[in-house]
């Protein structure tokens, strides 16, 4: 006699031996499943005992009344899995798409009750509000990681967020949806910047030379910057407030211009003249763009400040993300690898380069099929001799310096046959 509970496809069954036959019982997934099944297990051992059937009443898992609605799970998710498995500053953007976006939309709706059609709701309401496709596809990224979970413990038959890229497939927006600012545009917002918002100047100045990310400028101390060898470490971001790893999760080293030193090194001077004046030095720790308390920029407080900056200047309405765009289109522009333009931005590939910015790079390839005439040109009028020993100098070989002319190879070691020129 033998009663086993184990954990099968998800969901936790009992297994039962006795009088030579065997049984088997699914209870459900998950801890409750779990704590059901080790109830029932000890339940049937002791009627298995006194000769009672296994079975007179099937085992049924603890309903848990906290997972009831969309907007209780999603709250037990984000404490249990996304608190302990995710960054920080995903654990942050997480929290606030489910308190803004999804809890509003989806809170009440019960669990299982959720579909795509309400998916697609969302997808088409902020569609309609001018949100581009990755906004969207941020707010509904953890409905997606959460639901994923809950179709894994059984508690949803179907993920209705399973399948964003499809969903989204119709909506506006593209990674060629970028809008760098001009030559013009770029000069007309720093001069502005200077002269309406200067405690900001600095920070956009940095952000149209090295391509940094909100983040990252916010998250930046004197002790990444290296004046001596014009470069910056990139090894912090902050998201929501949230200090973490950069995007890519990795530092990386940044190029700096050598009017972006020179402002920088302006800008330290004066940091190190207003600590001496309190009696001490400069700290590595230090932010290098500040607030007038002198702390690192909150987003909100920053954000405000660039679009007074921005509606000051007269040109037309980007986004401080967009001055990334228009570090890598002047890149380019000045005839940058692609490689080196990956590097700078920290993207994860080179593919992610291309797909963003591939359609600025200017199509200087045109002209190489022309030259393709020149060749068949060439080879009409060349020589029997140019014909034998290649026109091209350098570029080939003889034939008769590759392989002998006539005749067998030697045997080959295990080769079942014997090759020949001819």
């Amino acid at each position: 006699m033998g009663v086993r509970i184990r954990e099968r496809d998800g969901a936790w069954w009992i297994f039962i031996h006795h009088n030579k036959q065997r049984k088997a019982k699914r209870v459900g997934p998950g801890e409750a499943g779990k704590k059901a099944a080790k109830d029932a297990a000890r339940l049937i051992q002791a009627r298995l005992a006194l000769g009672q059937a296994a079975f007179d009443e099937p085992p049924q898992p603890e309903p848990k009344a906290d997972l009831a609605t969309v907007g209780s799970y999603l709250k037990a998710w984000l404490k249990e899995h996304a608190q302990v498995n995710c960054k920080p500053s995903t654990y942050a953007e997480y929290s606030w798409c489910i308190e803004h976006i999804l809890l509003p939309e989806f809170g009440t709706l019960p669990l299982d009750a959720l579909t795509v059609a309400h998916v697609r709701q969302i997808i088409a309401k902020y569609t309609e509000a001018g949100k581009s496709r990755a906004t969207i596809r941020n707010y509904l990224a953890p409905l997606r990681a959460a639901f994923t979970q809950a179709e894994d413990d059984g508690l949803v038959s179907k993920n209705p967020a399973a399948k964003l890229g499809k969903l989204l497939k119709h909506t506006k927006g593209s990674a060629k949806d970028i809008h760098p600012l001009t030559r013009q545009e770029t000069a007309t917002l720093l001069d502005t910047a200077k002269a309406k918002t200067p405690l900001i100047s600095p920070l956009l100045f940095c952000a149209v030379r090295t391509g940094l990310r909100r983040g990252e400028l916010i998250g930046l101390q004197w002790g990444d910057i290296d004046l001596a060898g014009r470069s910056l470490l990139v090894r912090r971001a902050v998201v929501r407030g949230v200090v973490g790893p950069p995007k890519s999760g990795k530092p990386r080293r940044v190029d700096l211009s050598a009017g972006l030193c020179a402002e920088l090194t302006a800008l330290r001077a004066e940091h190190e003249r207003e600590a001496e004046a309190d009696g001490e030095a400069l700290k590595l720790d230090a932010p290098v763009f500040r607030s007038p308390r002198g702390f690192r920029w909150d987003e909100h407080n920053l954000d405000k400040l660039w679009r007074e900056t921005l509606k000051a200047s007269g040109i037309r309405k980007v986004r401080l993300h967009d001055l990334r765009h228009t570090f890598a289109s002047q890149l380019i522009e000045q005839g940058a690898y692609p490689k080196y333009i990956q590097e700078q931005l920290g993207h994860a590939s080179i593919t992610m380069t291309m797909d963003t910015y591939g359609h600025l790079f200017p199509n200087r390839n045109r002209g190489l099929v022309d030259g393709l005439d020149s060749l068949d040109f060439e080879g009409r009028n060349a020589t029997p001799a140019q014909l034998t020993d290649g026109a091209c100098e350098g570029a080939s070989l003889s034939a008769r310096k590759v392989v002998r002319p006539t005749g067998l190879e030697p045997v080959t070691p295990r080769s079942v046959v014997w090759c020949s020129i001819h």
